[in-house]
């Protein structure tokens, strides 16, 4: 339990530190969630218009009655003087002629097809009359269907051909959007059916929802004139199992406007046949999904932008802004399921501005935080540099004073033997502490930043002799050979000093820990790119463990501590010195059996 509500506690701690970062997610969320109210009406219009075409439809046929087939009759019929050419807005009673519809009907129904609609309303627009029997067997067969003007009974206009149980009727009425487009159904369960639904035999269920219509071009059915049907002009199978909608491009409120622009009534019917026939009215998911893939999307979206470099975040935006509208797109025309496109890519832009203002706002209080400490540790390292070397400057005047003395009592002749030994104990302890001193003095200088090497073009041989010469007293008071082969060699530019400084502590450190009688060689060669030194010993060795660390400031192998003096530094500044002349230095020691070091400066050096 302890421990449950402590990892609750660390969790709600990093909750709050990171709460910028989780608010912007939220709010990219949201935002996104919001925008699905906007994506809907928006693009299924333009889905619906980028469709390419399609094949032709084997369910639905149209059969367009056009006004030249009508206009010889009603000028017949009329006395009028204008042309019903010229004619814009006719209503649907022009198109009535019970001979020739009693004539076209008989054709098509002659076919045996599945249904027939006529989506212009005849009924108390053209009178009342008496049908023959043969007129009544056609106009009444249980295959045609007759458009009405109202879904509710009570407004309910009957067309001429009605039959007693009013089967046979289907109304035409459409449901507009506030901007006029017919993009939904109307469904009407407890009253008349529609003409496509007494078409396809099929019936809404009052708890679904309001279709939306899944609209295609208007090349998708066939199309056949009136004038074809008349004239034997159309094939014989042409309507046989087939839906045939029978209207007009040219009557009163007979367009209709759609996300594909304006479709005459039957057209518009065919479309709604269609669907309620492959039932692929478009799809609207529950809003928890659209949500859970806006969260899922979010998630993938800061994902990238935290890990990856600006660049390559916006590549990966792009590619995922492609991938999210064409398999909205896919899904949409495949299987007619809506999935939002504004609101993904809504999301995509909000998460790149919000998120990369985010990071660069942490850059920046990264790169503050960073100043300050490097402010801090380079005021301390001051501090520490201070405090060294004035407690080493503060050294060397009471050492040198010591030592003064102990030079002048040695030396005056009145020292008692006893004495003798300790007195010089007691100088080399003041002598070690020296040059102890020194070398913390000579770190200080040289890790300044005001340090800088003066080259000059000399002869690395000439500073390896002039070196075992300082040591040759050092050597002989253990009886260590000193053996040299030193080849021939091109000068090259260096510190004389700092290198003398390498060699002497390399060979000196080589003295102390070689026994008596052993031997310390020194040999040079050149290649083409470099000067190579190595000076070998016959001494104890360094262990494994210590060979890494000898290099390290203030560090001496660990069986060393006890049994020479030492401070610790004099490798360090060996490393130190060759690095700056863009050189190598490397050992390798076996215990027991002696060391070699192996040391290499560049033949050029841009320094």
């Amino acid at each position: 339990m302890k421990l449950a509500i402590s990892k609750f506690k660390v969790w709600t701690r990093w909750v709050a530190i990171n709460r910028g970062f989780w608010f912007r997610a939220l709010l990219c969320w949201l935002i996104s969630l919001s925008f699905l109210k906007f994506d809907e009406v928006g693009t299924y219009d333009n889905r619906f218009r980028i469709r390419g075409s399609q094949k032709i439809s084997k369910q639905v046929v149209l059969v367009t009655v056009r006004t030249n087939d009508f206009s010889e009759i009603y000028d017949l019929k009329t006395s009028a003087l204008i042309n019903t050419n010229e004619l814009s807005d006719l209503s649907d009673s022009f198109y009535w002629d019970r001979t020739l519809w009693q004539k076209m009907l008989s054709e098509i129904l002659k076919q045996d097809p599945r249904a027939v609609g006529v989506t212009l309303y005849f009924g108390d627009n053209v009178g009342q009359m008496r049908f023959s029997s043969e007129e009544i067997m056609t106009f009444k067969d249980k295959r045609i269907f007759w458009a009405t003007n109202s879904s509710e009974l009570e407004k309910l206009s009957l067309p001429i051909a009605t039959r007693p149980d009013r089967a046979n009727l289907g109304h035409i009425d459409t449901l507009k959007d506030d901007d006029g487009i017919s993009r939904r159904l109307l469904k009407s369960p407890d009253y008349l059916p529609n003409l496509a639904e007494r078409l396809t035999k099929s019936k809404p269920k009052a708890s679904q929802p309001i279709p939306i219509i899944n609209f295609s071009s208007a090349d998708r059915f066939q199309n056949i004139s009136y004038s074809d049907i008349i004239n034997g002009r159309v094939d014989k199978n042409v309507f046989k199992d087939k839906i045939v909608l029978i209207g007009t491009e040219r009557s009163s409120y007979s367009q209709i406007q759609t996300p594909m622009g304006l479709m005459s009534r039957h057209e518009y019917w065919g479309q709604v046949s269609e669907n309620l026939i492959q039932n692929n009215f478009i799809t609207k998911l529950p809003f928890w999904t659209y949500a859970l893939f806006l969260l899922l999307l979010t998630i993938i979206s800061i994902a990238i932008i935290s890990n990856y470099p600006q660049s390559v975040a916006l590549f990966f935006f792009l590619w995922l802004a492609t991938v999210t509208a064409a398999f909205s797109a896919w899904i949409f025309d495949s299987l007619s399921i809506w999935y939002p496109i504004l609101s993904p890519i809504t999301l995509i832009i909000f998460v790149w501005v919000l998120f990369t203002s985010y990071q660069a706002l942490k850059t920046e209080k990264a790169h503050t935080r960073l100043k300050q400490e490097q402010n801090y540790l380079a005021e301390l390292e001051q501090l520490k540099n201070n405090f060294v070397s004035l407690i080493s400057h503060d050294l060397k005047t009471p050492i040198a004073k010591i030592q003064a003395v102990l030079d002048r009592v040695m030396t005056s002749g009145n020292v008692p033997p006893e004495m003798s030994e300790d007195l010089g104990s007691l100088k080399n302890y003041s002598e070690e502490l020296n040059r102890y001193i020194q070398s913390i003095l000579k770190v200080l200088r040289v890790e300044s930043r005001d340090f800088k090497i003066l080259k000059e073009t000399a002869d690395i041989n000439g500073v390896i002799e002039n070196v075992i010469e300082r040591v040759k007293p050092l050597a002989a008071g253990k009886k260590i050979s000193l053996e040299l082969i030193l080849e021939p060699m091109f000068l090259i530019e260096f510190d004389v000093t700092l290198m003398t400084e390498v060699f002497l502590n390399i060979i000196e450190n080589s003295i102390k820990y070689t026994p008596e009688g052993g031997t310390i060689k020194v040999h040079s060669y050149e290649t083409e790119t470099d000067v190579h030194i190595e000076i070998s010993d016959t001494g104890e060795g360094i262990s494994v463990d210590d060979q890494e660390n000898v290099w390290k400031k203030f560090v001496r192998g660990k069986a060393q501590d006890y049994k020479t003096k030492g401070s610790g530094l004099g490798l360090y500044l060996v490393k130190y010195f060759i690095e700056l002349h863009g050189g190598q230095i490397s050992l390798k020691s076996d215990l027991g059996k002696g060391t070699t070091v192996y040391v290499s400066l560049p033949l050029n050096s841009d320094e």
